[in-house]
């Protein structure tokens, strides 16, 4: 048995008198390999046609290729046939000028690694890791130079490049990466970065999408006579002596509601210090509240509002400014500002760092907010005109972070947010008819309410004479509104992303005052929050006789969790559970949270709830509302939400 002594890709088998010989075809090797092969298939075919006595004649008629000589005179001596040997020579023939095919890019790499790396001081790329070829000096190199040396002269054209390791090849392609990297940013083509157009490094997407079900559950002792005030202010004037008011569900529960909440948000960096953002959200109407959409509405498409559009400026690394239309800037909880509320106007905000000893630091922020400009073309059908009243809310809030130890934290803030003319006030004499459609006072009526707050009736109608007499009202709000909120959270890390949070808010309305009520007489007194007993009357002119008027100016919340603050991963998880106490007239309820007692003030109850991560940038949700009305009619509703929110 004939056997090579070389590494080998492909071997192939010939029978010669009962001998069988293994010839090795080499496809993956360099040259320095290659042309020892050649030499020992070249000593093979001598010593086979000395064994078989070939003839001078085919002896003479010889390739450059080895083993194309081989085959001819095993076809001579009549070992195989000329067609199986012409079949060998083609086969040969085709793989040699693969070889050389791959030959030609392995010189061209080594090429391109000479003229990158400068060719460094041994003049060819150190090789590196157990098994390789040793450094210059060792037996193995000499043997390597001295095999070099021994080569024959190589034909005119062909280019002899050394075995190059698998490592050297990556760093050979490596090298090449960077040289076109650097090639491209410098002409400035394809760097990372530098391909897209400028403007979009600048903008950030962002956004989510909510689906919820959610189930109300009315207590079976809840009264059937409570008006439905919101509907009545959205409706305009009213009679409310008609006997046809509407009135609230307060009875039949309803069942796995389907809500949706999609909001998409767009922030652009305009300069380094000058930024802005928009975002568009759902929403059954255009409240201030709520985004959420109810779904079975026969297909109908869903309304789209531009829930955000601001620009803010950073004025100095400790001062901002920001105008438009963004979220709450302030700290606070849900019973002052529902979670989805957005204002209006301009806000600014001032930070100090690292007072108190370097254990806190501290932030001012107040802005100004229009809540109505009023008409500029009251009355409508009048060819005199009045002003109307322009409603506002100024808000300044001071907030610390004081830090407690090396995790601990505590957050404190006190915020005042005066309301300026939003209560109503009663009209003068109105004789609503022919070109009278308007009372002088009509502009203070709110737009929105959410129920809770103190109601009367604004307009003084009268007939042609002067008399009193009913007729379409339109209804105020009793009270001024200047709410003094005070809330603070301790955050204390109890593991990695786990935390234990304790929340409480206290707000009060200092200009609450229960004189008001009765300031227009009977006319002009309260239409609910009222109590039990008397003449029916809050304001009856005999005072013994006179309904309680049960309205109150405090609430708070207490509000406890635990888990990670931000669930936003598989397996991140969040619970809490608290209380909430809000009287009728603490804050205006058209701002604060929509899903407590289905929105408003005059509400207490529990809140229960949890939060889970189910994958990254999704979250499965449930919470659980138990809520009492305070004064005035019982009324006991509960909320059950199960919600399923992605984040992009």
């Amino acid at each position: 048995m004939i056997t090579t002594l070389m590494n080998t890709t492909m071997k192939r088998a010939l029978t010669i008198r009962g001998e069988t010989i293994w010839i090795t075809m080499m496809k993956d090797h360099a040259m320095l390999q290659r042309q020892w092969t050649r030499k020992a298939a070249l000593l093979l075919g001598l010593s086979c046609t000395a064994v078989l006595g070939a003839s001078p004649a085919l002896a003479a008629a010889h390739s450059s290729n080895a083993m194309i000589n081989l085959v001819r005179l095993l076809v001579a001596q009549g070992t195989i046939s000329k067609d199986k040997g012409d079949a060998l020579i083609a086969e040969a023939t085709r793989e040699a000028e693969e070889a050389r095919a791959e030959e030609i890019v392995v010189a061209a790499n080594a090429a391109r690694a000479a003229v990158g790396a400068g060719a460094g001081a041994a003049g060819a790329p150190q090789m590196a890791g157990a098994g390789t070829a040793a450094a210059a000096g060792t037996p193995a190199a000499a043997a390597g130079t001295q095999m070099a040396a021994n080569l024959p002269p190589a034909p005119t054209g062909t280019i002899r490049v050394p075995y190059i390791p698998d490592v050297v090849r990556d760093r050979i392609r490596d090298d090449i990466k960077a040289d076109v990297m650097r090639e491209a940013k410098a002409e400035g083509w394809a760097s990372p970065g530098e391909a897209a157009p400028d403007w979009t490094r600048r903008v950030t997407l962002g956004g989510d999408l909510r689906l919820r079900t959610q189930s109300n559950f009315y207590s079976r002792f809840n009264s059937t006579l409570i008006p439905n005030f919101p509907s009545i202010i959205a409706t305009g004037p009213i009679n409310l002596l008609s006997g046809n008011i509407p009135f609230l569900n307060t009875t039949v529960n309803k069942y796995g509601l389907a809500l949706m909440r999609a909001r998409f948000n767009m922030d652009v960096a305009i300069t380094p210090k000058i930024s802005a953002g928009f975002q568009i959200a759902t929403g059954n109407d255009a409240n201030p509240i709520s985004q959420k959409a109810t779904l079975g509405s026969d297909f109908f498409k869903r309304n789209i509002y531009l829930t955000k559009a601001f620009v803010s400026a950073k004025v100095t690394d400790w001062a901002s400014v920001t105008g438009g239309r963004f979220g709450n800037p302030f700290y606070s909880s849900d019973a002052m500002f529902g979670p989805e509320l957005s204002m209006e106007g301009l806000y600014g905000e001032f930070t100090l760092r690292n007072r108190a000893l370097g254990h806190a630091d501290f932030k001012l922020r107040g802005g100004a907010f229009p809540l109505d400009f009023g008409s500029s073309n009251f009355p409508d059908v009048s060819t005199i005109k009045q002003s109307t009243p322009q409603k506002w809310l100024l808000a300044a809030q001071v907030e610390t972070d004081w830090r407690i130890g090396a995790k601990s934290r505590f957050d404190l803030a006190a915020g005042y947010y005066a309301f300026t003319n939003v209560a109503g006030r009663q009209s003068k004499p109105c004789a609503l008819g022919y070109a009278v459609t308007q009372c002088s006072t009509d502009g203070f009526a709110p737009y929105f309410i959410q129920g809770g707050n103190s109601l009367f009736q604004m307009r003084q109608i009268v007939d042609a004479a002067g008399n009193p007499v009913n007729g379409n009202q339109l209804l105020g709000l009793v009270q001024k509104f200047h709410v003094l909120d005070v809330i603070g959270t301790l955050h204390v890390p109890v593991g990695p992303g786990t935390e234990f949070s304790l929340m409480g808010d206290y707000i009060n309305n200092l200009a609450f005052h229960r004189s008001r009520a009765c300031r227009y007489g009977v006319a002009g007194e309260p239409v609910n929050n009222g109590g039990a007993g008397g003449s029916g009357n809050i304001c009856d002119p005999v005072a013994a006789n006179r309904t309680p008027y049960l309205a109150g100016r405090q609430g708070y919340q207490v509000m406890a969790s635990f888990g990670n603050p931000n669930p936003n991963a598989r397996g991140e998880w969040r619970v809490w559970a608290g209380y909430k106490y809000l009287e009728s007239d603490a804050t205006l309820d058209a701002f604060v949270d929509p899903d407590f007692h289905l929105g408003g003030t005059n509400a207490k109850g529990f809140i229960l709830g949890g939060s889970l991560g189910v994958a990254r940038n999704v979250r499965a949700g449930a919470r659980w509302l138990s809520a009492n009305q305070i004064v005035g009619d019982p009324l006991a509703i509960d909320v059950l939400q199960i919600d399923l929110t992605v984040g992009f």
